[in-house]
């Protein structure tokens, strides 16, 4: 039976001042450069769309955008602090919120980025929006268990903190690394991934799943390593196409404000795809920004999208098709033993995914771009200590300023690929 640990709000008032305190500490002298020093510019880097004009009411009407705090939804926050939206002539309020998706379900955002299943059940029950864009492909969730469980077989019994008990992620993980699929083998608890990440760290809970920064954190804090990650789709591994991935998570727009504003609808999806372009270009700085947006250690940021753009592909996108929704609904179906009722299928395609906007606005081929702009400079199977060298060249980042990683624990990425296979 699933339960809930009640201990963990007291666990949090004891450790957030103290996790707060050593991320402000640590990051004084790691603030983002500013964008223009390392040679980009978003008014100039928007001059390749073709925009249409702002009407007047356009360009007064502030953009209610919502994100929740998972390290997929890192294009709100690049968006705001590289300037883009300001380039696109675009007034943006950027809120991160844990009701994004009911946001979106009332009316009271304009667009967001938010998890597909709810966004699946939420559509499929008359919901305004639809997806606009692509945001995060495959899944790249995480297992994370204590130091003390080095062997799979060692959970049986444990405390697990996980959102579901009869799940493909949860399948999938049982199958490769062979230990029972049924809860009842698991003292299961309903938590978030932040209060688990801290449950965890006080030693209340043996294990949780999570999407990033939180596996980062607690292997860069050390009290905790992962043990399985999860792609968002039925035997899908790291060496995917965007064809194979599942989605995971969404841009997605008000029905309502797609209509009433086509133009700052066009220009949102601009800014989308520039965002992801500059967090793929400018990792360093872009990681940065994740540090400020989400009030991390700035390695934990690093780590986080070297995980995102190289370790585990390149997941964050905006390019998305019908058979990703299919994949990810096949990610389901592949398990017998999950209930038809709890599979999240979409009802209707049509209204679910969007794609007259990207169309219409012309956005660019995701796989050139990262042919073009992004393979030769941060091949997949880099390795983390070249891939952050690099990443401070392109954005000039001086020994002085830039982050310590020799004493960071990163167990994870110090596997080499084999044996990160192991995870996957």
């Amino acid at each position: 039976m699933k339960k809930r640990l009640v201990s963990v709000l007291l666990v949090m008032a004891l450790l957030v001042p103290t996790v707060t305190a050593c991320h402000d500490s640590s990051k004084d002298n790691q603030a983002t450069k500013d964008v223009q020093e390392t040679g980009y510019d978003p008014e100039e880097a928007a001059k390749k769309f073709d925009f249409g004009e702002l009407s007047d009411e356009d360009k007064n009407y502030t953009i209610e955008m919502g994100y929740f705090n998972c390290d997929h939804m890192v294009g709100a926050i690049i968006g705001e602090k590289a300037g883009i939206y300001k380039a696109l002539g675009l007034n943006v309020n950027v809120t991160k919120s844990g009701e994004t998706l009911k946001a979106l379900t009332s009316g009271a955002m304009d667009v967001g980025y938010t998890g597909i299943e709810g966004a699946i059940r939420a559509v499929n029950q008359g919901a305004p929006f639809s997806m606009a864009a692509a945001n995060h492909m495959g899944g790249s969730r995480y297992l994370v268990v204590s130091n003390d469980i080095t062997e799979p077989s060692q959970l049986v019994g444990k405390t697990i903190a996980m959102s579901s008990e009869i799940n493909p992620e949860w399948l999938t993980w049982s199958e490769k690394l062979g230990i029972p699929a049924d809860a009842s083998s698991y003292n299961t608890v309903d938590m978030g991934s932040q209060d688990a990440m801290f449950a965890l760290k006080a030693g209340q809970i043996d294990a949780f799943t999570c999407c990033d920064p939180y596996a980062s954190i607690a292997e860069f804090e050390g009290f905790g390593h992962i043990m399985g990650i999860g792609w968002g789709g039925a035997n899908v591994d790291s060496d995917a196409t965007a064809d194979t991935w599942g989605l995971c998570c969404i841009y997605a727009m008000s029905n309502d404000f797609k209509e009433k504003h086509p133009e700052l609808a066009r220009r949102l999806v601009y800014a989308h795809e520039m965002a992801l372009e500059y967090m793929y270009t400018h990792p360093y700085n872009a990681a940065m920004m994740f540090a400020d947006g989400f009030d991390v250690d700035p390695y934990v940021a690093l780590r986080t999208i070297y995980m995102k753009t190289v370790a585990e592909g390149r997941t964050l996108t905006w390019h998305f098709s019908e058979k990703n929704i299919e994949n990810f609904e096949n990610y389901y179906t592949q398990y017998p033993q999950i209930p038809e009722e709890e599979i999240p299928r979409v009802n209707d395609v049509s209204k679910f995914m969007t794609t007259d906007i990207s169309e219409d606005a012309g956005v660019d081929d995701f796989d050139e771009f990262i042919k073009k702009n992004v393979d030769d400079k941060f091949p997949l199977g880099m390795t983390f200590e070249d891939w952050y060298n690099e990443a401070k060249k392109i954005d000039d980042i001086s020994d002085d300023e830039a982050v310590d990683i020799s004493k960071t624990a990163t167990s994870y990425l110090n596997k080499d690929l084999k044996d990160r296979q192991a995870y996957e």
